[in-house]
């Protein structure tokens, strides 16, 4: 190369002498081995028998061809071609590809018939067009929610949130368009409504007292109210009872149930019949009450079962029944094309008919209601005035009503005839005059409580029922946002005062007791279709419709949930209505409640509005259920799947973290841990105790004691004036009683942070230390202390693997190392064997559940339980004139925060 152009003078041969011939190269190549040189082109063979070479690679030829010729992984055969050799033809039209191609391509088609014939039941599958046809698009909804049934919001649902398979259902998740703190807001200072239709319910009727004892085996009146309670009998009220197998409380509990009775009186002139009913001898009582039980779908089935062990009940054959299909109707002014469902799929898609249960005497009846209802949830200070807005009562007069023409009273026989078939069911309800005083005082009721500003001023758990007009005959054309009555006067604050204290005894008499008038009801609804069609026939458009006597009716119950009554926290936070309708009517009142200003939620909302309330939310928080068991292990799989699809640098080493359950809450373990250390003295039991208690851990179960979870709660509260010697002898004897007797339970405890922290799901509960409780109260910025690192027995395995790698020969040491650290990464792997109680630095009593950071207050909060034997611990330790705090660790943290520590006292 020349120098001006950058390069330099080379020589190729710079070991050759100047004007020495260079050698010819003939390609051979010569080595040495040793001292003697070796030409291996020499050795190698001068010929190749070619069908030897291809008979021993016939396996490497066949696969190379059969690669050549097939097109591989999911593409079309046109796919093959070079792109510019491809026309978008090729997809529907053979001839359009090469002849060498053509007959492979004919192949796919036919294959591809067969497959969706065979989809489609046999037929060819049908064009777009055909299948957005209502009728056929409706055959599509039912072969759709065979697997999991829909709610009557399913459609409108599924436009406008995530949904979820679970339980059997197809529930709305979460809004695709709303975050958490949204639907705080509205159930803050707005009204979030929620579609609770998925609850199953269960009908229970028979005698009062057979009644009555029957469901004693499955309560206990320890924990709280049962069914015999007068608040809960005479149907005034509704309220929430947990369940437990027969005869086997404190254990095995089932689930929480919402309850609630027929009323018994139907006029105020029988509330003497009333009390006497519920005096007393209530168990002895014959007359016919009929009950009913809302239960959530995880543990439908175990109740309806234990109903049937405590009445001795078996199953009856019954005629299947006829369900109506579906029909996909337009909502709102009829522009839209939100095509909904209007009879509920669930029927359609488990192919069930009501379950129907008798007892051996026959004189109890279990039957299975468990798509007959919808019910709507309703939270938030609107709440009321959201369902004043859509609830307006019927008129149930038929002597003069409007939009009736002269030539129908003037009918001939046969017209005559006609109308006694097509009767209405109000008008047959309310011939009598004591169903019709019933109605107007009901209306009367309801006309006062729209002055209220806030539900929260009516008595608790209150029960209202109406019978009230179609609510889309008055739909708004826009959303509105309704706000409570600010008008105030003397007579509305008297009419709150006699109110708070109890409602007429007939508020809560209703028709929707009745099966055949639901069914009535559900059957005679006006389409919307026809709906719109009557409201296209005003004469001025806009005008209220008023269709007389052809408009429906709908009875409805009104349960009122009071909400947070706790001090701690906002009180009536959360609180609001359930709203209970016969099936078929989900859609026209679920729109009359969304244009009237209610926020939507899913399933993620309810489970944040109970963290925001504090209040344990089943199946979560209800660890020594089956339900939540099967809840966890379902969550523990995803969780520990999603872990491990991050790099081992992108996730965190619970390990040396020193968190064994990173994904789940080992109760049985932490039960039996505690239960192998003596609170009383201290120290760990022997092992003949030991093996004694250890053949009971599996019997853990939570402590829903009223009288024991009050005493627990009052000695975590600081005490003043009061002598300390005193106090401290009394309040460890009173602790060392209740271990005895509840030596295996767990303690709902509610935890809110001292300073800064979010709790999140798993976080350990921790036992402080006296270094730990000093520094705290001596200075106040003192955030709390550090989890030292833990070893990771598996990362120096994998070092020493690597290192005896590079090693000939492996030496004593190493392999007694080896052995070792193999035993050590047994033992954590195997949550059994563990040890968590001592896992970390202090002693873990407990697992959170929920935690979140509560808006209300502004600080974090948190759902936990802990072991008793811990929680006695904690509470011996205590200063008596401080507030009982523990340690609390997130499971991807080394950082302590101190955290107080409440006993939540109704579960």
């Amino acid at each position: 190369m020349d120098k001006k152009f950058g390069g330099s003078y080379k020589n190729d041969n710079s070991g050759r002498k100047r004007g020495e011939k260079r050698k010819r190269d003939d390609g051979r190549k010569e080595e040495k081995v040793g001292t003697e040189e070796v030409d291996w082109l020499a050795l190698a063979p001068r010929a190749i028998n070619v069908s030897e070479f291809a008979e021993a690679r016939v396996t490497e030829i066949n696969s190379m061809m059969k690669a050549i010729h097939s097109k591989g992984g999911t593409r079309r055969v046109f796919q093959t071609l070079p792109r510019h050799m491809r026309r978008r033809a090729m997809s529907h039209n053979i001839k359009r590809l090469p002849r060498r191609l053509r007959k492979q391509a004919e192949v796919e088609v036919q294959k591809h018939k067969r497959a969706s014939q065979k989809q489609d039941g046999g037929s060819q599958r049908k064009s777009r067009r055909y299948r957005r046809k209502p009728k056929n698009l409706l055959d599509e909804y039912q072969r759709r929610s065979r697997k999991h049934a829909w709610l009557e919001t399913h459609i409108w649902h599924a436009k406008r949130f995530h949904m979820a398979e679970k339980w059997g259902y197809k529930i709305p998740q979460q809004p695709c368009d709303k975050s958490v703190r949204a639907s705080y807001r509205a159930m803050a200072h707005h009204c979030l409504i929620q579609d609770k239709s998925y609850y199953g319910m269960i009908e229970v009727t028979g005698p009062q007292g057979s009644l009555l004892t029957g469901l004693s085996h499955l309560t206990n009146s320890d924990a709280g109210l049962t069914f015999a309670s007068a608040s809960y009998l005479n149907g005034a009220r509704h309220g929430s009872i947990m369940l437990y197998k027969h005869n086997q409380y404190p254990h095995h509990a089932i689930a929480p149930v919402d309850v609630l009775w027929k009323p018994l009186h139907q006029n105020s002139a029988e509330e003497e019949k009333v009390e006497d009913s519920v005096s007393a001898d209530k168990f002895q009582s014959t007359e016919h009450r009929q009950l009913w039980l809302w239960v959530h779908p995880s543990s439908y089935d175990a109740v309806l079962e234990e109903l049937c062990v405590a009445f001795t009940a078996v199953p009856v054959n019954k005629k299947k029944k006829k369900h109506k299909k579906m029909k996909v109707e337009k909502v709102g002014d009829g522009k839209t094309d939100d095509k909904v469902s209007d009879v509920k799929s669930g029927k359609e898609c488990d192919m069930l008919v009501q379950k129907c249960y008798v007892s051996k005497d026959c004189n109890i009846k279990i039957t299975s209601l468990k798509h007959d209802m919808v019910r709507f949830h309703l939270q938030g200070p609107n709440s009321h005035s959201v369902l004043c807005e859509i609830l307006k009562s019927a008129d149930i007069n038929t002597e003069e009503l409007p939009g009736l023409d002269d030539g129908e009273n003037k009918a001939s026989g046969d017209s005559e005839q006609s109308d006694k078939a097509d009767t209405k069911w109000w008008e047959t309800y309310y011939q009598s005059q004591a169903e019709k005083e019933i109605h107007e005082n009901q209306s009367t009721l309801w006309k006062s409580l729209g002055d209220f500003q806030r539900s929260s001023q009516l008595p608790p758990n209150c029960v209202i029922a109406l019978t009230v007009r179609d609510p889309r005959l008055f739909l708004p054309e826009k959303k509105i946002k309704v706000a409570p009555s600010g008008d105030r006067n003397d007579s509305v604050t008297e009419r709150e005062d006699s109110m708070s204290r109890h409602l007429p005894n007939t508020a809560c008499s209703s028709p929707i007791w009745d099966k055949n008038i639901r069914e009535k009801v559900s059957k005679d609804k006006m389409s919307v279709n026809d709906v719109n069609k009557k409201r296209s026939e005003l004469v001025v458009p806009g005008s209220q419709l008023n269709l007389g006597r052809q408009e429906n009716r709908v009875p409805v119950l009104l349960l009122h949930n009071p909400g947070n009554r706790d001090n701690n926290t906002q009180l009536g936070l959360g609180g609001g209505w359930d709203l209970i309708i016969p099936e078929g009517w989900g859609m026209g009142f679920w729109m009359a409640l969304v244009y009237a200003g209610g926020r939507a939620g899913g399933e993620r909302d309810s489970l944040s509005s109970a963290k925001q309330q504090g209040t344990p939310h089943f199946p979560h928080s209800y660890p020594d259920t089956q339900a939540c068991k099967q809840l966890s292990e379902n969550n523990k799989q995803e969780l520990e799947a999603k872990h491990l699809r991050y790099p081992p640098d992108k996730r965190p080493n619970f390990t040396k973290l020193g968190v064994i359950a990173p994904h789940n809450c080992p109760w049985d373990k932490l039960v039996s841990d505690w239960n192998d250390f003596d609170v009383t003295q201290g120290r760990t039991q022997t092992s003949n105790k030991q093996t004694e208690q250890k053949s009971h851990t599996q019997d853990y179960f939570v402590l829903r004691s009223r009288a024991k979870l009050n005493c627990l709660d009052k000695l975590c509260q600081p005490e003043r004036n009061s002598k300390p010697s005193n106090d401290i002898t009394t309040r460890h004897a009173l602790i060392d009683q209740l271990l005895r007797e509840n030596q295996l339970s767990l303690i709902c405890v509610n935890l809110k942070m001292v300073q800064r922290g979010v709790v999140t799901a798993f976080a350990m509960v921790c036992l402080p230390s006296n270094d730990d409780i000093k520094c705290l109260h001596g200075n106040k910025q003192y955030g709390g202390p550090l989890e030292p690192l833990h070893k990771d027995p598996q990362k120096a395995l994998k070092k020493l693997e690597k290192k005896l790698k590079t090693k000939k020969g492996d030496s004593e040491l190493d392999k007694t190392t080896k052995s070792m650290l193999l035993s050590q990464c047994e033992r954590l792997s195997d949550q059994d064997t563990m040890d968590v109680r001592n896992s970390c630095s202090r002693q873990i009593i407990g697992y959170v559940t929920e935690g979140c950071h509560r808006l209300s207050m502004g600080v974090g909060c948190a759902i936990a339980f802990c072991s008793l034997p811990g929680l006695a611990q904690l509470l011996k330790d205590k200063q008596t004139s401080k507030h009982a705090t523990v340690l609390v660790r997130n499971t991807n943290s080394l950082q302590y925060r101190f955290a107080y520590i409440d006993v939540v006292t109704k579960l």
